[in-house]
């Protein structure tokens, strides 16, 4: 029995007792986690009687009216996962620190004001890493021969950071890949390089190296797709609310597709917090506009949408059920579950209170497996520390998985058997340090479970971040080509 979760339990149940009944915030608890052990004994503190009569199978209505407890019984878990439940002990073990008052007054007064979970966007998507640097290090052991070819989906996505380095980047254990990114405003119009506001996707869409690139691909048979992302708010609304700004994209998005011939489009738009309903509506709305002009255009073309790790059991931007009918598959970002801006912690956990396993779960109950790709991180995070092993700076370092490969045999090792992820620690400049990451034998657990649940296949985030090491890609082959 988890001794802080019995006490956030019975703050949970004080704060909801007024608009629901005991029956209805049981169900909802043991839906999202509780065990019926754990419930009875926050109730006992409480001094109620818990019920004891089997409980039924939720009525719609029920569950519609325990939607937004639910919703809020996830954020809260994730603030507890990565603020007091998932620490380290000086050995590595997992230990399962104490929670404040103060912590737990904090908690139920975020369960009062949000009615949903408001989710950052990706930190590993628009921080860049130096790819020449990354090409720079020697690989970290004899490289492996690669052959074969994957029979689920590989969909790698080649930031335009990378770009320069396009020549060493082996594709040929992928079976697609997507160019990462051109940048759309309010009005569906793609940001060009002639914009104040312009990143480097569009120089990238208009290099010759690029056009090489996508030769190659084709040369390999690799699919390529192109991404097109919108990271801001007022962005996102203003286009799905309007329709002429939806044409306005549609036509672009689908001659950019033609003029390079791609294969199609993948959609990264990531919408911080919770949307209004109508705005959510608005976003369903034009996913199917895209997709049947896509299709009626290009019927063979794809057309996919990177969505959080959270957005198969949360209310956000994603109506999964409804847009499941309208994609091909939905890429889920399983990284960044602890990031640069927070504590340290796996990026990637597949076990512990939140986790790759229970979220992705989240998506099965409202889609086929076969329209999920699990995305994956070839980067860690190498966290500052103080003295209580908290973060000590606002950010943390991004490590590619090239530079992790070779510092961490300096290190010892600690690989965690809850989340199945490694670390290590060390000390620099008088500064403690944790650095958390993927290699073989995480991934390799991580790949295990799409073959388990029959996922569509995997996603990397980001193409080249292993440089010249070739472990990670007869992993791949070793997984899904045999």
């Amino acid at each position: 029995m988890r001794g802080p979760y019995v006490r956030f339990i019975k703050k949970y149940i004080e704060l909801n007792r007024k608009d629901h009944s005991v029956h209805e915030i049981r169900i909802n608890l043991l839906k999202f986690g509780a065990t019926p052990e754990e419930f009875d004994e926050a109730m006992k503190q409480s001094n109620e009687t818990p019920p004891v009569s089997k409980i039924p199978r939720p009525s719609p209505s029920l569950i519609k009216k325990t939607a937004i407890a639910g919703v809020t019984f996830v954020a809260l878990i994730l603030f507890i996962y990565t603020t007091f439940i998932y620490q380290k002990s000086s050995t590595g073990q997992n230990v399962v620190s104490p929670a404040s008052d103060k912590t737990l007054n904090d908690i139920a007064k975020n369960s009062q004001n949000a009615s949903g979970v408001p989710i950052s966007q990706v930190y590993a998507n628009v921080h860049q890493i130096d790819a020449s640097k990354i090409f720079s290090i020697p690989p970290s052991n004899t490289p492996l021969a690669v052959t074969g070819k994957p029979k689920k989906e590989v969909l790698g996505f080649l930031p335009y950071w990378m770009l320069d380095a396009t020549d060493e980047i082996q594709i040929s254990h992928l079976t697609s890949v997507s160019l990462f990114g051109l940048e759309v405003n309010g009005k569906g119009e793609i940001i060009t390089a002639g914009s104040d506001k312009a990143d480097g996707g569009w120089d990238m869409w208009k290099d010759p190296k690029l056009d090489s690139f996508i030769k190659k691909a084709k040369n390999e048979d690799v699919k390529v797709f192109v991404t097109f992302k919108s990271f801001k708010n007022a962005n996102i609304e203003n286009l799905v609310a309007s329709d002429e700004a939806q044409k306005t994209f549609i036509t672009n998005a689908i001659y950019l597709v033609d003029s390079k011939n791609l294969d199609g489009i993948n959609l990264d738009f990531e919408y911080i917090g919770k949307p209004t309903e109508e705005s959510r509506n608005h976003f369903t709305r034009f996913v199917t506009n895209l997709n049947v002009e896509l299709k009626r255009q290009i019927p063979n073309a794809i057309l996919t949408i990177d969505t959080y790790i959270l957005s198969g059991s949360v209310r956000d931007l994603f109506d999964i059920a409804l847009l499941s009918e309208h994609v091909d598959a939905f890429v889920i970002m399983g990284y960044d579950m602890h990031y640069a801006l927070g504590n340290p912690g796996p990026l990637s956990p597949m076990g512990g209170a939140v986790n790759i396993i229970g979220l992705v779960q989240g998506y099965l109950e409202k889609v086929a497996p076969e329209k999920l790709i699990l995305a994956v991180p070839y980067y860690g995070y190498d966290w500052p520390l103080n003295q209580d092993s908290s973060a000590a700076s606002p950010s943390a370092t991004i490590l590619s998985y090239a530079e992790l490969a070779v510092s961490s045999r300096n290190h010892n090792m600690i690989w965690d058997e809850t989340s199945q992820t490694p670390s290590y620690k060390y000390t620099e400049n008088g500064i403690d340090r944790e650095v958390h990451f993927e290699n073989v034998r995480s991934l390799g657990v991580k790949y295990d479970y799409v073959i388990s649940k029959n996922l569509r296949g995997i996603g990397i985030w980001a193409l080249g971040y292993d440089g010249l090491n070739s472990d990670l890609q007869r992993l791949i082959v070793d997984k899904f080509a045999n």
